[in-house]
Order: C-alpha cells, then structure tokens, then sequence
C-alpha cells in the first residue's frame, strides 16, 4: 500500500525532549513548526533558507513551538508565527520580542517525509546526506506545520547537505501498512549534518 501523504517538516523523534527558547529576528518570512532556522548575527533565529540548495551550511534546529509576548512560555493561538505580527506587538516591545521553541540539540534525530517524482537509493542511503525542499509553499497556515520534505533524488555521499540519514522511520500508515523505503513520500530519520552548536559542525 502507499505511503501515507502528509508533510510536516522536521518532527522531533525522541519524545520529550528539552526545546530551548531563542527571540525571533524583527523581520522575515512566517515560520512554521518543523521548519529548520539558524541563529542570525543578533543572536535571534531566523529563517533558513538555504537549506534547498547543496554544499555544506550550519543550521540551529528545527521550530517545535511558539509563545508571544506576555505569554512567555505559553503557547501562541496560532498555528504558525505570521511575520507580519512581528509589527504589530504592543507598545513598548521590540519587534524581535517573540518566542520560538526550537529543538537545538546537535545529537536530536527528526522524522521527515521524502518527496515523490525521483528514486531515492532506500536504505542504501543510510549515512548520506540530502538537501531539503519546499513543497509549493513553506507551510500551511491551517495546520502550522511547514511544507518541506527531503529532496529524495538529491542525496550525496560525501557533500555535507542540509541533514544526514540515518535510517528509516518505524511507523505505519492509516491504512495499517508499515512505512517502506520503495514507496514515495516514505518517512526518514536525519540529523542536521552541520549543526551549529556542535564542535566542527560534527554530527
């Protein structure tokens, strides 16, 4: 049977894990749950969008959370974290005043969905990294969760892309069938190849 269809981004493995609060930079694009950010030079974090293309860059984690001013560590009603409200906060506040729960460690595994339309070499795949893509557009503002999926025709052995693969996920579709490797849109676990809380960049 076929794989189940839904793209969620980055969705943390080992679960509960410990997310850590980072400010969000003043200015930007809307940012999702799942979706991978870095730390900008302001020390915020910030969207990462370089992710979609191959050669070596360092990434943060992936968003697991949000929380608004006054909130503090409560969650915010929405879904996602609409850029334009990064404007519009109460008097008195920066514009970076927003939280964001991101899952930072550099040993945190994720599930994340392949897309369709290119062969993925299965489990002989394991140990090679990949870059990510956005699946017509970065999320979905009903849901939160962001649009991106592992570039399954893109895998290299030795380029340092986005996020290695280690191994396929043990989950089972609604339809009671086991993910497999042969289908599209199988699920994956990774790690961030180039983390950028680790020594070197090491995984």
């Amino acid at each position: 049977m076929a794989n189940d269809n839904i793209s969620r981004g980055l969705v943390p493995v080992n679960w509960p894990f410990i997310p850590a609060h980072y400010y969000r930079v003043a200015t930007g694009n809307d940012m999702f749950l799942g979706e991978i950010v870095d730390l900008a030079t302001s020390g915020y974090v910030t969207n990462a969008f370089e992710i979609t293309t191959a050669g070596i860059i360092r990434a943060l984690g992936a968003v697991v959370g949000f929380a608004g001013p006054g909130k503090k560590g409560l969650a915010c009603d929405d879904p996602y974290l609409d850029a334009s409200d990064l404007t519009t906060l109460a008097s008195g506040l920066e514009a970076g005043d927003r939280w964001v729960l991101v899952a930072d460690d550099p040993n945190q595994e994720f599930i994340i969905q392949a897309d369709t339309g290119a062969t993925m070499a299965g489990l002989s795949s394991v140990g090679e990294s990949f870059p990510l893509l956005w699946r017509a557009t970065s999320g979905n503002t009903t849901s939160g969760w962001a649009l991106l999926e592992l570039d399954a025709g893109s895998n290299a052995a030795s380029t340092g892309q986005i996020v290695v693969n280690v191994g396929l996920a043990d989950v089972v579709n609604v339809d009671g069938t086991e993910n497999t490797a042969a289908a599209n849109y199988a699920k994956w676990r990774v790690k961030i190849q180039t983390h950028r809380r680790s020594i070197a960049g090491a995984v």
